[in-house]
This record gives C-alpha cells, sequence and structure tokens, in this order.
C-alpha cells in the first residue's frame, strides 16, 4: 500500500512539476516601491507540498525591492518528514525570457532549502531573504519557481 501510495505521489508530483514550468505563474503587483509575485495555487514535489494560501496558509509570495533584495514567504509541509524543499526564484522580463535567479545573501548561490524533518500535520513557515542584481529591477515583469523535494 506505501508503494502505491508513493507511485501516486510521484506521478501526481511529476505532472503538477510540468504543469507548474508550463505555465505563466507569478505577475508584477508593483506598488509604493515594490513587486510582490503571489502563487495562487499549490505547489507540490515528492512528499512536500507547499500551499496557496487560506485559513492557517500563507501563499507563496516573493517581494522584490528596487535595492535588489528580496523576501520570500510561504508555508509547507512534508507527508513523510525528514525532507527537504529546494527552491530556484527566476526572475523574467515582460516576454517570459529568464533574466536571473534570486541569490542567496552573500553567496553566489541560488538554491533555497527549507528542512521539513516531521510529518504531516506539522505546518512550516519559510521566510528567506535573497538578493539579485538590482539594475535588472525595471525589467521583472514576472516569476517563475523550480523545486525539488
Amino acid at each position: 500500500m506505501k508503494s502505491i501510495r508513493r507511485s501516486t505521489i510521484m506521478v501526481v508530483a511529476v505532472g503538477a512539476l510540468a504543469l507548474g514550468l508550463a505555465l505563466p505563474t507569478g505577475t508584477a503587483n508593483a506598488s509604493a516601491g515594490y513587486k510582490t509575485f503571489t502563487w495562487k495555487s499549490g505547489s507540490t514535489a515528492g512528499d512536500c507540498t507547499m500551499y496557496s494560501g487560506g485559513a492557517g496558509w500563507t501563499a507563496p509570495t516573493w517581494t522584490l525591492y528596487p535595492d535588489g533584495t528580496a523576501r520570500f514567504d510561504a508555508t509547507l509541509t512534508s507527508l513523510s518528514g525528514d525532507d527537504a524543499w529546494l527552491m530556484w526564484a527566476h526572475l523574467k522580463d515582460e516576454n517570459g525570457a529568464l533574466l536571473a535567479d534570486i541569490r542567496i545573501p552573500g553567496s553566489t548561490g541560488t538554491k533555497f532549502v527549507k528542512n521539513l524533518p516531521l510529518a504531516w500535520p506539522r505546518k512550516y513557515r519559510w521566510l528567506a531573504e535573497g538578493r539579485f542584481d538590482p539594475g535588472l529591477y525595471p525589467l521583472i515583469k514576472h516569476m517563475s519557481l523550480s523545486k525539488h523535494c
């Protein structure tokens, strides 16, 4: 039974990943000196889920500032525990062309990691900070996320 559940989860996760990468994702909601990108649909990878908001859940949101700083906020869970959510945040222009990936502050690395040591019903709030070239700020119109768990 566990094998069937894992196989079903893997098929759903691969389908969701393919769909998530193919569809347009977050678009800019610019106001008062920052741009906000919010994903209104949930996202899964392996045994992990990033929720789309609702009661007790925070929708995945990147907020970008003209000085090249970025902040991320989301709620995640794991079905099995002992997991980690890996994420790459891609900045795109008005045509969807890749400009750059958000970097971890003080590093050239672009892989953000959130450990999920305990299984559902444990919820994890993920607050992260990032950096990007501030010269790209006026060009950023869209974002997409790649992920793995």
